[in-house]
């Protein structure tokens, strides 16, 4: 069942920019128990109904039924409006009585609704308002890029835009603000979650309810309340304008525990067939059960529109752990298959699907599957340690060679010092002196591994121009860690932000323009935690001075072997080392401001790396 080819939900089916007819459609698939739903009415209620002539609007007594038809894979219920409503946004529920006597009739929210309501998790329409030929997305200025060539900006869309938007739709704020990340250098961003979810409230977007709908909260514009679709596909045709990619969080493991679906059953736990135990289970959410072919075939048509309607670049899969079961296609791999076939069929080359995949297990998911990157925690877990205890381990160096396990594949990880699961870098630069941010600096060593280092660099929204946050790591179940925290944007230009700031653009810069800081080649190639000195090669982890010290090569087009050497220095003093290079001749530093340039003699040089700084030195 190809459910937005049905025009499952509501849709303006007649009419124009002023006025239309609107039909409503829902599908209930024959699927084990899929037609024991007990079902006698389903009638459609909302503020559309005086627009009909009725007495007045969300009254169930007077609102218009749905009718009944088979269909191969089920049943449709459907209602069309006998006249054309007035261009508007129209808030709706269904009001579902059942055989059973002893049943109340329960009001139940429209899971294929493109649009979210206002609140109480109200589905809504449009009549009138831009046409689509309105909003034709841009193509992706330059072309898709590979999974290694992205620098990815991790964006809360609330939080982006909390301080300045004002009475404007969030979605369309955000293109103030393109521009500027454009100039830093970023080319994709991750948006957490658009999709709506259960209120009106703040919400980080990981407990979905409606999966083909924006939520009302960042769709809504009080200058054009009629606009909601419009704004989402203006960012992506303005990110695209610009070269960025844009990457949607998918959360298609587990939904809000009162799933609109679930409702329509008279056994509200047993009889769904979309929701149930498919492998793992997240507490306190409803778990979808891919199990069943319903299931994987709402799930993939979700991705589907998304895909097709709004030309996203990417997918995150949230929690991916608790839908993928080793040798069952049914759940992620199945899912990502059908995406990766669908895109690279449609010539959608480098579509991006990133896992959440937490585990041990997360390399072996990512390279036996369709996936082409995964979270991956452990340089995170690495920089909050250091800077909390003043130090660095020998394990850190293995870290950062953390595409070893991919190499030839085509794959990489995406890899950070923080992102939304945690508090912002910057604060745990001066955690423990309970000074967060004004120790910024700390952070710079961090920031110019990730950006040195194999795999896909992704920066938090705000961790650029040091932002600092706090949310607590574990909050015991008391639901305190999904909690707002909006930039501050004068902190961009301030003297720790706008420092902070330069130095990711500079480093994005030279990421983009030297292929050898992005590529596979990495020396040495693993690191045990009883190596706390350099190595007779004069390479390594120097734990007692905070010192790290490695090589990047590659082989450019031309076949020319490129070499560069990276020298950190996490401490807060500065060190004199005799550095070792792979081969003598003229070598650059890339870092330095101006750029200046070293002769290397039987392969060694000294040089004083500055406190909480480093070298980047590349082969003329």
């Amino acid at each position: 069942m190809q459910h937005m080819a049905e025009k499952l939900g509501a849709w303006q089916i007649s009419g124009g920019e002023d006025s239309g007819k609107v039909q409503f459609r829902l599908f209930f698939p024959d699927e084990a128990t899929g037609l024991q739903h007990n079902i006698q009415t389903i009638q459609v209620c909302g503020d559309f109904q005086t627009g009909l002539g009725q007495p007045k609007n969300w009254d169930s007594n007077t609102a218009p039924m749905l009718v009944k038809e088979l269909h191969p894979e089920g049943e449709i219920w459907s209602y069309e409006t006998p006249d054309e409503l007035s261009a508007g946004f129209y808030q709706y529920k269904y009001y579902v009585s059942f055989n059973d006597p002893e049943q109340p009739a329960r009001w139940v929210s429209d899971p294929f609704a493109r649009y979210g309501g206002e609140k109480n998790m109200n589905a809504a329409v449009v009549v009138g308002g831009s046409q689509p030929s309105d909003n034709i997305i841009m193509p992706l200025a330059g072309g898709p890029k590979p999974q290694r060539d992205l620098i990815i900006y991790e964006m809360m869309i609330d939080d982006f835009t909390a301080e300045y938007r004002g009475v404007r739709a969030p979605l369309d704020a955000i293109c103030d603000k393109l521009d500027y990340l454009s100039e830093i250098g970023f080319n994709a961003i991750l948006f957490m979650p658009w999709t709506a979810w259960n209120d009106e409230h703040f919400n980080w977007g990981y407990t979905p309810s409606l999966y083909y709908s924006v939520a009302y909260r960042y769709a809504n514009d009080l200058n054009k309340p009629a606009e909601k679709l419009s704004w989402l596909k203006t960012l992506i045709s303005e990110c695209h304008q610009r070269g960025i990619h844009v990457i949607m969080d998918g959360v298609f493991n587990h939904v809000y525990s009162g799933f609109p679906y679930k409702a329509f059953y008279q056994s509200y736990d047993q009889d769904c067939p979309f929701t149930g135990k498919f492998y793992g289970e997240f507490a306190g959410l409803q778990d979808l059960d891919f199990n069943h072919n319903c299931t994987r075939e709402l799930i993939w048509d979700v991705c589907r529109y998304w895909i097709d309607e709004f030309e996203i670049d990417g997918i995150r899969f949230d929690n991916t752990v608790n839908f993928y079961n080793k040798g069952d296609l049914n759940g992620l791999p199945g899912l990502m298959q059908d995406i990766d076939n669908y895109t690279k069929q449609n010539g959608r080359q480098y579509f991006t699907l990133t896992l959440e995949h937490l585990e041990k297990d997360a390399v072996e998911v990512t390279k036996h599957t369709h996936a082409s990157s995964y979270w991956d925690n452990a340089l995170y877990g690495y920089c909050f340690d250091g800077l909390w205890h003043d130090r660095i381990q020998p394990g850190l160096l293995d870290v950062l060679n953390n595409n070893r396990f991919l190499q030839g594949t085509g794959k990489a990880p995406t890899v950070y010092l923080s992102n939304h699961d945690h508090s912002h870098v910057t604060w745990q630069a001066g955690a423990r002196n309970n000074m967060g941010a004004l120790q910024w600096y700390r952070t710079q060593p961090y920031a110019i591994a990730l950006m040195t280092i194999p795999g896909t660099p992704m920066v938090q929204n705000g961790q650029e121009f040091a932002e600092d946050h706090w949310i607590p790591e574990d909050d015991k179940g008391s639901s305190r860690r999904v909690q707002s925290r909006p930039l501050h944007w004068d902190y961009s230009n301030d003297k720790f932000g706008g420092s902070l700031r330069s130095v990711y653009t500079k480093l994005i810069k030279l990421r983009k323009q030297y292929p050898v800081l992005r590529a596979d080649g990495f020396y040495p190639e693993t690191w045990e935690n009883w190596q706390t000195r350099f190595n007779p090669e004069g390479v390594g982890v120097d734990t007692n001075r905070q010192l790290i010290v490695f090589r990047r090569y590659h082989v450019n087009e031309q076949g020319h072997l490129n070499h560069a050497v990276v020298c950190l220095n996490f401490s807060d003093q500065n060190h004199w080392l005799e550095l070792t290079f792979p081969e003598d001749g003229e070598w650059i530093n890339l870092l330095a401001e101006p750029q200046w340039s070293i002769t290397v003699s039987n392969r060694r040089f000294g040089l004083e790396v500055s406190s909480n700084w480093a070298c980047i030195f590349y082969k003329k």
